[in-house]
């Protein structure tokens, strides 16, 4: 799927319906917010959700505290949708309008959060290309000028189609 489908498809998504009717709507996200505490990290986490939308996990990190959020996704509509109901807290979130597989991310991110864009994409070129963004946006350069990166695994790799 191109990136102008894919964006003409989730746009229709937010704009003929509401943000609590779509299928994986949750009023509070408890499993990623455990998670998010599970690994530990402080409020000066610089944190990114793909494919974060309309959904309400960013309300309940800036609520924690968090200070550098990122919000990433396709759909203006779905973003403004967030934008409109944080209000004045809106201003604390970086917000970015992209296709995750053809985006550029220009920092390294300490958590990178995907509750579901990865699971819809289905051809295995959009996986690769979206592993490799996941991969450059958690990945640091070390004074050694090694390459650090936050949370990727081998397993990130085989799941995406890359090689170990």
């Amino acid at each position: 799927m191109s990136t102008v489908e894919r964006q003409t498809h989730w746009q229709n998504v937010y704009q003929t319906k509401g943000e609590q009717d779509v299928s994986w709507f949750q009023e509070t996200p408890t499993i990623s917010l455990d998670l998010i505490r599970a690994t530990g990290l402080g409020t000066d986490a610089s944190i990114i959700d793909v494919g974060g939308g309309a959904s309400r996990l960013v309300d309940a990190l800036i609520t924690e505290g968090f200070r550098s959020v990122t919000v990433l996704d396709v759909s203006e509509k779905a973003l403004a949708t967030s934008r409109d109901r944080l209000g004045p807290r809106a201003q604390h979130v970086t917000w970015i309008v992209a296709d995750v597989t053809a985006w550029r991310p220009d920092k390294s991110y300490d958590l990178w959060h995907d509750r579901a864009a990865f699971h819809f994409l289905t051809d295995p070129s959009d996986r690769a290309a979206y592993a490799m963004r996941a991969k450059r946006g958690t990945c640091r350069r070390a004074r050694d000028h090694r390459n650090v990166c936050a949370g990727w695994t081998r397993a990130m790799q085989r799941f995406a189609g890359h090689p170990t």
